[in-house]
């Protein structure tokens, strides 16, 4: 083939790239200055509120919950524990209360994607709340301007829950904005996630059930270029890891074993037939995954 062709044809494609990129969905980030310090100590929640956040597999206790916490989070904006909780019941409406409602019909689906979208939104909004209780983080992204994938260096171990859940709630807004939107955000995942494998090295241990791995294990399921065999090593080994971390069972499930209903069936009966006591500090969201499991074999 003539070199001159050949090099037009990955021109065209880059730019075609570009295009793509160019129009996918963007949004605001919402670090604002502040002289707020963060607190050395976790917040202490009024009993109603403890109550309600245990109870968040309801999603009405939930609902309730996210008003009662983002009004404590506005009258105690030193804490960054409570801008992660906001985050991650958010995240879990649009994951799993609202997963659980998508029936297949056009009209209902994407009424129930568009509200899954804002609570992605409002996740990511309070993850980088609770950053920006960092002072050197938001001096580069407030006064200087700095993207805030390019700020990660600033970010230490005391920021590790702010910034997975922050690149956990992007994605999901990102995969539901549409195909341009999570291409156009896919380098923020990789920033995102590899400044937690440094802090993970920091601390001398793995994150929230092997959750980089869980990131590297789906990054290959779901992309058209990703490795296959090594999802499904990745994910066998995070499940070796934790066997009672039902999401990645359910994880693995829908994204790699729809084509083999034996395995398929196999890791969600597991998750049906498991106790989600097993980790007390996660019981809720535990419940929730094996709601999704059951919904799951019963639309295959």
């Amino acid at each position: 083939m003539n070199q001159n062709k050949t090099w037009s044809k990955i021109g065209i494609a880059t730019l075609v790239l570009a295009s793509v990129v160019a129009c996918g969905k963007s949004r605001q980030v919402k670090i604002v200055a502040s002289d707020v310090v963060r607190s050395t100590t976790p917040a202490k929640l009024p009993a109603d509120i403890e109550k309600l956040w245990k109870n968040r597999h309801n999603e009405e206790d939930l609902r309730q919950a996210l008003v009662s916490l983002e009004k404590f989070a506005i009258e105690n904006p030193q804490y960054s524990d409570v801008k992660v909780l906001l985050c991650r019941g958010n995240y879990l409406m649009g994951d799993g209360h609202l997963w659980l409602k998508l029936n297949g019909d056009d009209d209902n689906d994407a009424k129930i994607k568009e509200e899954s979208i804002q609570f992605y939104d409002a996740a990511v909004s309070w993850c980088e709340a609770a950053l920006a209780l960092n002072p050197t983080f938001r001096k580069k992204v407030v006064e200087e301007k700095v993207e805030v994938e390019k700020a990660l260096d600033t970010l230490g171990v005391e920021d590790i829950d702010a910034l997975y859940w922050r690149y956990a709630s992007l994605g999901k807004w990102s995969r539901l904005s549409g195909f341009t939107t999570l291409i156009a955000n896919r380098s923020k995942f990789s920033a995102m996630v590899d400044r937690v494998k440094v802090l993970e090295k920091k601390m001398g241990k793995e994150y929230f059930y092997a959750a980089t791995l869980r990131y590297d294990a789906v990054g290959n399921a779901l992309s058209p270029t990703g490795d296959k065999a090594k999802a499904d090593q990745q994910f066998e080994e995070a499940i070796k890891r934790h066997p009672n971390y039902f999401a990645v069972r359910v994880l693995y499930a829908e994204s790699r074993l729809k084509g083999n209903e034996d395995k398929f069936k196999a890791q969600l009966n597991y998750v049906l037939k498991g106790n989600p006591k097993s980790l007390p500090e996660i019981e809720a969201d535990q419940i929730v995954e094996q709601r999704k499991a059951k919904k799951l074999l019963e639309d295959l």
